[in-house]
């Protein structure tokens, strides 16, 4: 009788602490990854929003929404990085340290080896063939970002996230329950950040010898109103050769255009965007590969110009994997229709080789934002998420191709076309605050956070610093034809080597080079390829002379000084990627940026020349005091000088996960305080 009493004493005894754990798990803050009383965050992205800019349009009403969260939240400006650029910034919002913990420092990295350049953020795998036929694994990417993202720690441990076209995202990474669609960084079917199409029948020899950035010119001939072409998409595995796409087009006598790509076929008149066209092709009997586009007509008579988006991987069945679970982009597909997948969204490289008009940019970055808001609300209406992070890049792209008309001592500025395209360059920013206020109204409530960020501010690019140049004028970089020089001579400016890569640079007698938006590095010994700087005391001197010397320059067309900081590698990156951070970084003052030429190892003749493109806005080398991101939040704020470094920590620490060690930045606000309108303990 005793002993069945004490079993049923102690069932009931077990089952009184399940009930406590149950109740513990619903009321209060359990272990790690409990959601922390049923709380939300919900984080909103908005790529380069520059707080000055923001802020006066708030000023002028024009922001109302994004006005209503700062007075009845709170506002910060939030440090970014060194350097203040996409792929940096958003790897150190991602893993919570500096470059020197996730070793992203440019878009471009480089060997040390050989001295050339390559893709900073990810690598891409072609697929694996079995006897060339039976694909064995997909093509992938592989991140080449160190350190842990936030999302993926706080996944780990129970946090269910809905994650959304994050920059450098991609590969998309594996979050348990929760669910992701990689942004910036998803190739095209070219392989490439973003490639272009332009067909056209009045194409000359002299463009089509030119060097296209970020695209292919098509010449294509007609034929009693017939044209036939080929787009250009992924490299077979096999034979080494881009696989080819038949394109075709009818030109009506109205000038109404019928367009034939695989089976599909739509009709557009000049002056409009068709509708998405899917396709397919085979790289293998075994092996298909399915993509979408979309073309602009510009004319059909007398002239035929046509202008054809990146190919990109069709969500509904993509070629390589784009989202977690792989699953997932096909569901977006069938609930908000095709959308564009290439992580470089809007077309910056044909505007800027004005093969699209500034109109028709704008109309497409309407209709692809349109689709990404689809996407947004279609998983923040699920509500099945603790943790949502969703981020736009309209607001960034368009500052870099337009601030041309937001600048009048720029270049290439016109009063009339500024007056005409103002309200285009505020539309982001506007849709920004209507999709803000769409969502405090719809999925804010006092148990959920919100924060709305950008990654970094911006200024204009009016004129271009080739630092190679410099570099070569000072004794620094030496290239074949400088040995006849006597010592103090001015280099001729035929002298100089035409095109990229450091043409004819001789190593053994160059001690700097530069490479990508604003990095300098030492010809060290031991590090480089043909290495002749010696560490220590050699290397620590020539930094300095090099730094000194920079922070000299002045522009000859105004007496401006060119350069405001120079950041040495070793004083300001810390971490397990330190040995990848160059020695030097360049922080540009308002107007200057590192030239497009150097970038790719160029030596122009000229030390500055007049930024004559239309990406006429840029951030990317620019000192980062200046080039603060936003923070706005429905909650008070503790910290006065927020760092995006800090947000990894905020989140983890919101939802009672410990942060990682690497993990540098703190929460910007406590925890226990209150939330959307209530900020009281």
């Amino acid at each position: 009788m005793n002993m069945e009493f004490s079993r049923r004493a102690h069932r009931i005894s077990n089952y009184l602490l399940v009930l406590c754990a149950l109740a513990l798990i619903g009321c209060g803050r359990g272990g790690p990854g409990d959601t922390g009383r049923g709380r939300k965050m919900i984080i909103l992205g908005f790529d380069g929003v520059d707080p000055t800019w923001m802020n006066k349009w708030i000023a002028e009403g024009k922001l109302p929404n994004l006005a209503k969260l700062k007075a009845q939240g709170d506002f910060r400006e939030l440090g970014s990085t060194i350097p203040p650029q996409s792929p940096v910034a958003w790897s150190s919002f991602a893993t919570g340290t500096n470059p020197g913990g996730h070793g992203i420092y440019d878009f471009v990295s480089r060997s040390p080896e050989n001295y050339t350049p390559g893709v900073a953020t990810m690598d891409l795998r072609p697929p694996r063939l079995l006897l060339g036929l039976l694909p064995t694994e997909k093509a992938h990417g592989e991140m080449t970002r160190g350190g842990t993202s936030f999302w993926k720690v706080a996944a780990d441990s129970g946090v269910r996230a809905s994650l959304l076209t994050i920059p450098y995202s991609f590969p998309p990474e594996n979050v348990g329950s929760g669910r992701m669609l990689s942004g910036l960084g998803v190739p095209d079917l070219r392989e490439t950040n973003s490639s272009f199409t332009y067909m056209a029948t009045d194409l000359t020899p002299e463009e089509m010898a030119q060097p296209v950035g970020g695209g292919r010119l098509v010449k294509v001939n007609q034929m009693q109103g017939e044209i036939g072409a080929f787009l250009e998409a992924t490299i077979n595995p096999k034979t080494g050769q881009r696989e080819k796409i038949p394109i075709n087009f009818s030109i009506q006598p109205d000038g109404l255009v019928e367009i034939r790509l695989d089976g599909n076929t739509v009709q557009i008149q000049p002056g409009q965007w068709s509708r998405w066209l899917p396709f397919h092709y085979n790289v293998t009997p075994l092996l298909k590969v399915s993509g979408i586009c979309r073309v602009h007509l510009f004319t059909s008579q007398p002239e035929f110009r046509i202008y054809i988006t990146p190919l990109c991987m069709d969500p509904s069945d993509p070629y390589m994997p784009i989202s977690y679970p792989e699953s997932f982009s096909r569901e977006l597909f069938e609930r908000v229709g095709y959308f564009k997948t290439v992580g470089w969204a809007y077309d910056t490289s044909a505007l800027n080789e004005e093969r699209l008009t500034d109109d028709a940019f704008l109309e497409d970055m309407k209709s692809i934002t349109a689709d990404r808001e689809k996407i947004f609300l279609s998983e923040l209406e699920r509500r099945d998420w603790d943790l949502f992070v969703g981020v736009f890049t309209a607001t960034d792209r368009v500052f870099h191709m337009f601030y041309r008309y937001l600048d009048p001592q720029h270049p290439l500025y016109d009063p009339v076309e500024a007056a005409k395209y103002e309200e285009g360059i505020l539309w982001p920013y506007q849709h920004m605050d209507r999709f803000v206020g769409m969502v405090m109204d719809q999925f804010v409530d006092a148990q959920t956070t919100l924060l709305v960020l950008s990654d970094h501010g911006f200024h204009s690019f009016r004129r271009g610093f080739h630092t190679n140049t410099w570099l070569a004028q000072h004794g620094y970089l030496f290239f074949k034809g400088m040995e006849k020089l006597a010592r103090g001579q001015q280099i001729p400016a035929d002298l100089y080597p035409k095109g990229e890569l450091f043409p004819k640079v001789v190593w053994s007698k160059t001690r700097a080079y530069a490479l990508g938006t604003g990095q300098i590095y030492i010809n060290l010994m031991g590090r480089e390829g043909q290495g002749v700087v010696r560490p220590g005391e050699e290397y620590n001197r020539l930094t300095a002379e090099i730094s000194a010397g920079l922070l000299e320059v002045r522009d000859p067309l105004n007496g401006l000084p060119v350069i405001k900081a120079v950041y040495k590698g070793k004083d300001v990156f810390k971490g397990s990627y330190k040995e990848k951070a160059p020695d030097l970084q360049l922080g540009f003052h308002e107007g200057y940026r590192t030239s497009k030429e150097t970038m790719l190892g160029g030596i122009p003749s000229e030390l500055l020349s007049n930024n004559l493109n239309k990406w006429s806005g840029d951030h990317a080398s620019s000192a980062v005091d200046e080039t603060s991101g936003i923070l706005l939040s429905n909650r008070k704020l503790l910290k006065e000088d927020p760092q995006i470094i800090d947000i990894a920590a905020t989140v983890l620490e919101y939802f009672n996960v410990p942060k990682l060690p690497e993990m540098e930045g703190s929460s910007v606000f406590q925890v226990s305080g209150g939330i959307a309108g209530q900020n009281r303990p």
